[in-house]
């Protein structure tokens, strides 16, 4: 009986672009322009030059391009790159069962192996959704439990994602794809304790696991094998990672081809923890209903799962006075009060000076939350929100489904508007117009020049 990685690389050999529905062809081409959107506001960033100039000083043959930099560079080091870049001010997707950022290894992973084979856009898209796919359901096999663990599921499960990605790309046989995952297995990595400190490393996991991935694929291309049971072995991903906990491994296998779990990604509206999305949403709401001032407030109550709790509510003092942009993403009592205080959470609410405004922080120590077991995390992200006034008056609003949730989808102008913003930080309006264009043909594309050209003159 085959294995799980055998199943699956069996079943990306035979994929054929011809064989994706129009949904998920149409929906990875909003995710592709998502993502690049993110990568080029972030190439703007401080923190953009230290992973592109490492990248740059590794040297090696021109093979890719790299968000930001002039010259192209060394596929994997390009996938590192735009990776880390992609997930940088993490406004990037989430799947929210698997709790994945998908795109953000995926397609840098896409784009690097694609422009070093000089593959056109269809190779691009099939391999896209297929390494896209297996991410998800690596994190449907136990949603949220790497999480509980302390590991970070975009660094662990975005490398095999990648390494078929690239493998695919490549054109290995169904026996290197199987090698290439199993050679991934050993190279997925991302650990949660950035969330201490706010630590910078979080933005790398998702580049971590594209360069992993390119790099597995050429192992398995020359020859290196990996161990077929790298998923569901005794000594396998999850028995490494998780124990023998309640996983079930059939999600990963069972109806590939025929249910695309990557239709059900979430684009992101805030550049925050999509934790705190919901609850951001609660805020807006309540300001308009109420009028809500900063001065007006005793206390904001916000009712989240135990789970998510350590992620963007302990320690409570930390999240209430934030360090540094990172540790202010990963803040609940920050974000509410952000929206409260300024009227929005935008890319610039993240920066030294704003995440040190003394209005926003004193809310912020008035920001608490509630244990609420009950609900649907994590396959919403939900958000309820609870504000007591001065004056006596408690007001409180619902958001089971957080905006930009497959059930409650941004729209696709809404996506492209997103994108437009973003990429106005780093390349010139009519750069950007022609990047939603070569995306929008993506299928038509004989190669990825149209797709990259403007990436090397951002930053």
């Amino acid at each position: 009986m085959p294995s799980a990685s055998e199943t699956i690389a069996a079943f990306a050999a035979d994929t054929r672009f011809d064989a994706l529905p129009a949904a998920v062809v149409a929906e990875m081409k909003l995710h592709v322009l998502d993502l690049l959107g993110v990568a080029l506001a972030a190439s703007s960033m401080d923190f953009a030059p230290a992973v592109a100039g490492v990248a740059q000083g590794m040297g090696g043959p021109p093979e890719a391009t790299a968000i930001g930099l002039r010259e192209r560079v060394p596929a994997p080091w390009a996938a590192l790159v735009n990776g880390t870049l992609g997930h940088g001010l993490d406004y990037d997707d989430t799947h929210a069962e698997s709790v994945v950022h998908v795109s953000a290894a995926a397609v840098p992973a896409a784009l690097a192996a694609c422009e070093a084979a000089n593959g056109d856009g269809r190779s691009f898209l099939t391999a896209l959704a297929l390494g896209m796919e297996v991410s998800i359901r690596l994190g449907l096999v136990a949603p949220g439990a790497f999480h509980d663990r302390g590991f970070h599921p975009t660094g662990v499960c975005g490398a095999f994602g990648a390494a078929l990605i690239a493998g695919k790309i490549a054109g290995l046989s169904s026996v290197q794809l199987a090698d290439g995952l199993g050679l991934a297995g050993s190279q997925a990595a991302g650990l949660m304790e950035f969330l201490t400190d706010g630590a910078a490393v979080k933005r790398m996991h998702p580049g971590w696991a594209a360069h992993s991935g390119l790099l597995a694929a050429r192992l398995a291309a020359a020859g290196v094998t990996g161990p077929r049971a790298v998923f569901d072995g005794r000594f396998g991903l999850y028995r490494s990672h998780l124990g023998d906990g309640e996983w079930n491994l059939s999600a990963l296998t069972s109806g590939l081809g025929a249910r695309w779990h990557l239709l059900d990604i979430s684009l992101k509206p805030y550049p925050c923890c999509h934790m705190n999305h919901a609850f951001i949403d609660c805020a807006a709401a309540l300001q308009a209903k109420h009028g809500l001032a900063s001065a007006a407030i005793e206390q904001i109550e916000c009712f989240i799962h135990p789970r998510e709790v350590p992620v963007v509510c302990e320690p409570l003092h930390s999240k209430q006075t934030p360090q540094n942009d990172y540790d202010a993403k990963f803040s609940l009592p920050y974000a509410v009060a952000s929206q409260i205080v300024r009227g929005h959470v935008a890319v610039d609410d993240f920066t030294t000076a704003a995440i040190r405004e003394p209005a926003v922080l004193a809310l912020a120590r008035r920001v608490v939350y509630r244990e609420d077991a009950s609900n649907a995390y994590p396959h919403y992200f939900p958000g309820w929100m609870r504000v007591r006034l001065h004056d006596g008056r408690v007001v409180e609003h619902h958001e089971p489904i957080n905006r930009g949730h497959a059930e409650r989808p941004l729209s696709a102008e809404a996506v492209r508007d997103k994108f437009r913003r973003n990429a106005a930080l780093a390349i010139s309006d009519s750069a950007a117009e022609g990047l939603v264009e070569a995306v929008a043909a993506l299928e038509d594309q004989p190669d990825l020049s149209r797709l990259a050209a403007p990436l090397r003159h951002a930053g």
